[in-house]
């Protein structure tokens, strides 16, 4: 990739030994265009949004000060270098002071620019990450910048993408960004720019939560088995699966939008319990078909059955067959949660009535959520929706109470607070406390009004933040100290 420079100077003996410099020593740079005043330079700015402008202090019209002030107004990604033959300390200050990169003195030699541009090159890719993730946020959000900025930030005539995703489906209630808010896309900290040399100017982004990650990588080709293998890497910590889902076609920047809704709807209804994959589609070949449930019927006669002989045990058989039934067809998520919603909603309405009880709705969706959400297993799936069919059965409870105290909160928020450096997850702590992860959840929203990982992210932070501000402390050692794996 070439950075484009802009030059002012108004001199023409020394804006050509300038060009020269730029094109014999500074291949990594190309010259966009020329002025010879600061008021010329900034309207040039303007229109080809230039990496760096070079400017001289002493031109007419606007001066090299005003314009570099003016720059750092209105187009502050764009970094600016003084040129100037008066060894005047005091312009070097002023131009520091207005946000020049560097001040050279005239005559430049051909080492000193090369020095000069190739240690702004961090600076750039720095602002280049910004903008992108600037524009990818306006453009995901349904406010899509013009056809210029566009191009000016991702420079390739079309890309490709995939979207890979750590275990199931986002939550529907855990705060999960949705598509038409597209600030995650650009607010949350990316997984990276890689630099794995699989695709030179790749960018990746988190998708609806932190479990989900996009590629958008330029060229024609489809994404790489190499550049794959690394968007599986960002997720490999810890247990669980990964679902990858890759469009073999290249697309205008300006269909990003339209692209990653089809890969949404390609990833819901392929993610499959247990199952990591990789799938390459085609817009043209549809999306995955949907399965249907068979035997609905007699399920539900089962069910019905086994409430009014009051045999929790043969429920329990009941629904671990479903479960062992679902795995055995590898059904896509979103289709397993339609017959086990149904399951548990009838449990729930015909067990309360059975008892003489009003069968009021205690939240059932938010545990079905939850327990899908964290469920990295089939066996964890079963653990969580044995608790909810439990819960929506006329059995004794006490046992549940005595942990819905703000007293067991409280034991709960010490542990994690005194754990945040180790690879605390919702598993290992309802191991610790010995209740399943769909109740360690319900406590968490009910307490701090978070989700689990909302909750943990949120402390790990704060505690980042306390560590950073005593200033004596490097980012990778603060990142260490508060359990994130990467700085």
């Amino acid at each position: 990739m070439k950075y484009r420079l802009i030059l002012a100077e108004d001199e023409p003996a020394a804006a050509e030994h300038v060009y020269d410099l730029i094109r014999l020593y500074c291949p990594r740079f190309e010259l966009a265009a020329a002025a010879e005043n600061g008021a010329e330079a900034f309207e040039l700015a303007r229109k080809h949004r230039p990496s760096i402008v070079l400017t001289d202090i002493r031109m007419p019209v606007m001066d090299g000060l005003e314009l570099i002030k003016r720059l750092h107004e209105e187009l502050p990604d764009i970094k600016t270098i003084i040129l100037s033959g008066y060894q005047d300390f005091e312009y070097a200050q002023t131009a520091l002071r207005h946000g020049a990169a560097d001040y050279l003195l005239k005559p430049i030699s051909p080492g000193t620019m090369r020095k000069t541009l190739d240690r702004i090159i961090p600076l750039l890719e720095d602002a280049g990450d910004r903008r992108r993730r600037e524009l990818l946020k306006r453009l995901l959000g349904g406010r899509p910048p013009s056809g210029e900025e566009l191009r000016q930030g991702f420079t390739a005539p079309v890309y490709t993408a995939a979207i890979s995703r750590k275990n199931g489906l986002p939550s529907r209630f855990a705060g999960a960004l949705c598509f038409a808010d597209a600030a995650g896309f650009a607010d949350a900290a990316s997984p990276g720019n890689t630099g794995d040399g699989a695709e030179s100017g790749a960018f990746d982004f988190y998708g609806r939560d932190q479990m989900e990650s996009i590629r958008l990588a330029p060229g024609a080709s489809p994404l790489s088995q190499e550049a794959l293998r690394h968007i599986r890497r960002l997720y490999e910590d810890g247990p669980g699966y990964i679902t990858t889902v890759a469009l073999e076609e290249p697309f205008p920047i300006e269909e990003l939008p339209g692209i990653i809704k089809f890969l949404y709807s390609a990833l819901d209804r392929s993610i499959v319990i247990m199952k990591s994959q990789t799938l390459s589609l085609c817009r043209a070949g549809g999306l995955p078909r949907k399965q249907s449930f068979q035997g609905a019927g007699d399920l539900k006669q089962s069910i019905a059955y086994f409430l009014k002989e009051k045999n929790a045990g043969q429920l329990k058989k009941l629904l671990a067959a479903l479960l062992d039934r679902c795995r055995r067809e590898e059904r896509p998520q979103i289709y397993v949660e339609e017959p086990v919603r149904l399951f548990l909603e009838q449990v729930r309405l015909e067990g309360k009535e059975s008892a003489g009880e009003t069968p009021v709705d205690e939240g059932l969706e938010f545990m079905l959520d939850d327990a899908f959400f964290y469920a990295a297993s089939y066996n964890e799936l079963q653990e969580s929706l044995f608790f909810i069919l439990e819960k929506n059965l006329p059995l004794p409870q006490d046992a549940i109470c005595k942990v819905d105290t703000p007293e067991f909160w409280g034991l709960i928020r010490v542990y994690v607070d005194t754990h945040l450096s180790g690879a605390l997850s919702l598993q290992s702590l309802c191991a610790h406390f010995g209740i399943s992860q769909t109740y360690m959840s319900r406590l968490f929203r009910k307490y701090s009004g978070l989700s689990f990982i909302s909750y943990l992210t949120g402390l790990r932070i704060e505690r980042a933040k306390q560590l950073l501000a005593s200033g004596d402390i490097l980012v990778k050692d603060a990142a260490a100290m508060t359990g994130f794996s990467d700085q």
